[in-house]
């Protein structure tokens, strides 16, 4: 089968990949569509540690094809994968709170391999494959209705976003958000903040173009934003009282610095963006002291399993535009074609279409 490929000098696609079949416990899914977030690029960055070679991609769906002992779900019925290979069973999973679960499901040996060599699966998932298995926790059904390109956005940047929004932050009506950065997750804040009712949404990009996709989804304003300091000057001039809500989506240490300088009191930051490991942030303690927050948030501190149908819910009412997001469709065989796309800051999303079946 077909699987994109980084192995440290080379992403390209393979078509001798393999995969076995699910262990207890696990499901084998057939991938129909995959978006790439600015995460998949961190390992062809060297900003995290992953073993090569690695099958990339974390933001997918599919339909179950089979299934491993102990798990009980229908061929064909179609998922949304998620990162969260989480037990099910600690006091957090019991809790509605699977993000803070230390245990975690064995994820055991790689499913991939070429010629009888493994091949790594990022993030235990490997979706830029036509072919995956994962744990039985890492699936969400949903129903039909939703276009393939647009349901696989689900997985990472729609529940981080709309989590970081709706659990971390708690935006209120009536309340100011600042969106630093408008990729593919912060656009997807800018949408929550509007459902949440915020009554001012500002966004600073570097990029012109994300502007009226901006707010076709509900920015009030957008701000040409090329360094943290400029960003810092802006905020100081457009909301002297700062921000109630902050969220920075970009994985930068100096603008997650300006984002918690730009807080109102009683203001929360929320950190989406995932900067390099071991990262030091500076700020002023200061900023902190009229009961500001600054939060973490893990792929929007929700449980998948409950957040991602109401948000197919919500797309089938019209409340959460997904379609507009998705910027280009393309076969794994445009891989780096679409990561060049995605450095030059050409897309919203782009997805690779692993399959001709739409959502029905």
């Amino acid at each position: 089968m077909q699987g994109l490929v980084w192995d440290g000098r080379d992403l390209a696609v393979h078509d001798d990949l393999e995969v076995r079949p699910p262990d207890p416990g696990e499901v084998a899914v057939r991938v129909r569509a995959a978006g790439l977030c600015h995460s998949d690029l961190k390992p062809l960055d060297g900003d995290i540690s992953q073993p090569l070679p690695v099958v990339l991609g974390h933001e997918a769906t599919g339909v179950v094809e089979a299934c491993g002992p102990g798990v009980d779900l229908p061929a064909g019925q179609r998922v949304v994968l998620s990162v969260l290979r989480t037990c099910g069973s600690c006091a957090a999973c019991a809790a509605g709170r699977p993000t803070l679960c230390r245990i975690g499901g064995d994820a055991g040996e790689t499913p991939f391999s070429r010629g009888g060599a493994p091949v790594h699966q990022f993030v235990r998932l490997g979706a830029f494959a036509e072919r995956t298995v994962v744990g039985a926790r890492q699936v969400v059904p949903i129903q039909g209705g939703i276009p393939d390109a647009s349901a696989a956005l689900l997985g990472c940047a729609v529940i981080t976003a709309f989590g970081a929004v709706e659990e971390r932050a708690k935006v209120r009506p009536g309340e100011s958000v600042l969106v630093v950065g408008a990729g593919g997750i912060g656009l997807n804040v800018v949408q929550a903040a509007r459902i949440a009712g915020a009554a001012r949404i500002a966004v600073a990009d570097l990029n012109p173009r994300k502007e009226d996709i901006a707010r076709e989804l509900g920015a009030t304003e957008f701000h040409l934003v090329p360094t943290a300091a400029e960003l810092e000057a802006l905020t100081g001039d457009i909301a002297p009282q700062g921000f109630d809500a902050v969220f920075e989506c970009v994985g930068r240490p100096d603008l997650l610095a300006a984002a918690v300088e730009a807080l109102a009191w009683g203001g929360r930051a929320v950190i989406v963006g995932l900067p390099p490991a071991g990262t030091p942030v500076t700020f002023g303690v200061r900023s902190l002291f009229h009961d500001q927050s600054l939060l973490g948030c893990r792929m929007g501190s929700v449980d998948p399993h409950t957040f991602v149908p109401r948000l197919v819910e919500r797309h089938r009412s019209g409340e959460l535009q997904l379609d507009p997001l998705v910027t280009k469709v393309v076969p794994l065989s445009e891989g780096p074609e679409l990561v060049a796309a995605l450095r030059a800051g050409e897309l919203d999303r782009g997805v690779f279409g692993l399959d001709a079946g739409e959502g029905r």
